[in-house]
């Protein structure tokens, strides 16, 4: 997953009391949020965050593979750093890189971004509008985070209601509620996640009940949300 490429921008965290799991680490949802936070920091310093937004754009996560070695305690700094990573096809493609105050690698995670119509949700060239010495369109051909395959023994675990909280300024739940909870249902299952990967696969809106569903494979573990019979998300963790 790591390119060993240099990175376009950071930004430096404190861990904060709200941020910690009950193990007293960052929870990956939180984490998440900085990488979401770093993100969109990074595109509005080359006009391609809410600018776009503002002119009738929206960018959804679509795939995103996240892999942890430490996870940061309260009060630690850390750094986040991102770049983009070239385009395939429709898919623009972002790396981060966390490092702890010593310089050492903690979590690297490779994503796909869509990019569509705020009014027909229909996917956009994200050539179109990126600068192309940060999204390359040849340089992204292998780093495509997988798609997972939904496997047919899955059984049904968990139910849960979206709530106003989990909700983006576009109105659907943001991707990082999608991460917290599969986060809670791990940890109330006692499954430690060192990788995971998402898939996006629908969007789930205000008061849709969300059906969680799960699976041993091996060392692995499959969680799929489900809401109206319709696939919204499918989740590998090891």
């Amino acid at each position: 997953m790591p390119t060993n490429k240099p990175f376009q921008f950071q930004k430096s965290f404190e861990v904060l009391s709200f941020q910690i799991d009950p193990f007293g680490k960052l929870r990956l949802s939180a984490l998440g949020d900085l990488m979401q936070e770093v993100a969109w920091k990074h595109a509005d310093s080359r006009d391609f965050g809410k600018t776009l937004f503002d002119r009738g754009y929206m960018w959804v996560l679509s795939r995103m593979q996240i892999k942890i070695y430490k996870m940061p305690s309260w009060g630690d700094q850390i750094v986040v750093k991102t770049a983009g990573r070239g385009i395939n096809k429709i898919f623009a493609l972002r790396e981060f890189l966390v490092e702890d105050s010593k310089g050492d690698v903690i979590a690297e995670s490779m994503s796909a971004w869509l990019l569509l119509d705020v009014h027909s949700k229909r996917p956009q060239r994200p050539n179109h509008v990126l600068p192309s010495e940060l999204f390359s369109e040849n340089a992204g051909q292998d780093l495509l985070p997988e798609k997972i395959e939904m496997p047919p023994d899955l059984e049904l675990r968990a139910q849960l209601t979206v709530m106003p909280f989990d909700l983006d300024m576009n109105n659907h739940v943001n991707n990082v509620s999608y991460i917290r909870w599969v986060e809670d249902f791990c940890i109330s299952k006692g499954i430690a996640i060192s990788e995971l990967l998402i898939n996006y696969l629908s969007e789930a809106k205000l008061h849709d009940l969300i059906n969680l569903s799960s699976a041993k494979q091996n060392q692995e573990f499959l969680i799929s949300g489900t809401s109206h019979q319709k696939p919204v998300f499918l989740v590998l963790v090891k």
